[in-house]
């Protein structure tokens, strides 16, 4: 059993490197850098934020909407977006999902025309929503693009975040670009990136205290995600961290720290070799579990390429998802649960029912490991620690809902 914990497959890795912790420290020792170093995402002009939800923040206050206005965005989403929503002074209008690809309804957008002023795409795990639908049921109002998960993921050859009239990044501690925090938006619209510009120069510099101690403590973080220290400290403490929310960035006015860009600059120069092998690490486990019944896998929407920065599956049920992740963490293969509470974080911020998609997703998706430093001897462990939990429960339930007949004994 202590082999096994010393050598488990945690749910994330943190590509944060030596080099990166070094950039950090150096960073502290000169200005912030320019966005524009950042080329990954085109060419069009870029603001430093200090969180992906800040950026948000930032673009609904540039587009000067009527207090009030409706913002059109997905149910199943990160809690965070809403309460950018609302912190803007804008009204959140809960959209609903399609089951297989996870991201916006452009039905269910077009349902709700007329209640909204602007709409929030998630292009969420990587996975592209249907844009051109999208376009077509907002009308003429303006669009988000929320690309957070989405770098390298491409519609018809033109990459995500190029289709609104703005999109956003994320360097957050688990995306492609673990910086330890910080964000970008990257603007199309002229008049969007002026008002953008005077937004971001009012932010003010986080201390130095600060930027020195999250460096550290993305350091700490990415350390306790390797093995073995997962398996005997991190998956112990996650709980308790998660509860913390240490590393998770807050809606105030502080602008990104100079460590989080500098670390986001060099990042990006190494992503598209790990978003390739992440994602042939993902075909491979796709394929080895095509055949489960039951069972919404992520495949990659028509005409699309999908990054799969995660790999999310749908089961039968909550209790379902539930057994298969002890099962599987019991052969040391861990999982995580995203946006569970979603609903009902969403009813206290206004949500009031008319996604039903959205509430059976929240209640049984389960993400599988498929990062880039995965080898296929440890994918193909994925699978077979999965189908095999799978099969396990489903065995067990069946024989508590059909149980054995009574033998009775001879007289």
């Amino acid at each position: 059993m202590l082999t096994s914990r010393l050598h488990p497959v945690p749910r994330f890795a943190l590509p944060y490197t030596a080099a990166d912790f070094a950039a950090g420290l150096l960073a502290l020792l000169r200005r912030v850098p320019e966005p524009e170093r950042f080329g990954l995402s085109g060419d069009s002009p870029k603001f430093w934020t200090r969180s992906g939800r800040q950026a948000l923040l930032l673009l609904l206050r540039a587009l000067d909407l009527k207090p009030g206005s409706g913002v059109a965005l997905p149910l199943f989403t990160d809690p965070s977006l809403v309460k950018a929503i609302i912190n803007a002074g804008l009204k959140p209008v809960f959209i609903d999902v399609d089951q297989q690809y996870l991201t916006i309804d452009p039905e269910s957008l077009e349902s709700k025309r007329g209640s909204f002023s602007s709409v929030v795409a998630v292009h969420l795990f990587g996975q592209v929503a249907d844009m051109p639908a999208i376009l077509h049921s907002a009308g003429n109002v303006p669009v988000i693009e929320d690309t957070a998960h989405a770098p390298l993921s491409y519609l018809d050859g033109r990459m995500v975040g190029k289709f609104g009239v703005a999109s956003f990044y994320s360097f957050a501690s688990t995306k492609y670009w673990p910086a330890g925090g910080g964000g970008l938006a990257v603007v199309h619209d002229p008049l969007l990136a002026r008002r953008m510009a005077e937004l971001t120069q009012s932010l003010t510099l986080p201390s130095h205290f600060h930027e020195l101690s999250n460096v550290f403590l993305q350091a700490t973080k990415a350390a306790v995600f390797t093995r073995p220290l997962y398996g005997t400290l991190g998956k112990p403490l996650r709980r308790w961290v998660e509860k913390w929310a240490i590393l998770e960035p807050h809606l105030d006015e502080s602008a990104i720290s100079r460590p989080q860009a500098a670390i986001a600059i060099r990042q990006a120069s190494r992503i598209a070799h790990r978003v390739e092998q992440q994602r042939a690490n993902s075909l491979r486990l796709l394929l080895q579990l095509s055949s489960t019944e039951d069972a919404v896998l992520p495949f990659e929407r028509p005409h699309t390429r999908y990054n799969y920065h995660l790999f999310p599956v749908l089961l039968r049920s909550s209790g379902e998802r539930a057994a298969v992740r002890r099962s599987m963490w019991e052969r040391f293969v861990d999982t995580s649960i995203i946006y569970s509470n979603v609903v009902t974080e969403s009813t206290c911020l206004g949500y009031q029912g008319g996604c039903p998609v959205s509430e059976a997703v929240a209640n049984r998706l389960i993400t599988l490991p498929n990062y880039a430093s995965l080898s296929d001897r440890e994918i193909d462990r994925v699978a077979d620690v999965f189908l095999s939990s799978v099969r396990d429960c489903r065995s067990r339930v069946s024989r508590q809902q059909y149980p054995e007949p009574v033998r009775l004994a001879h007289w």
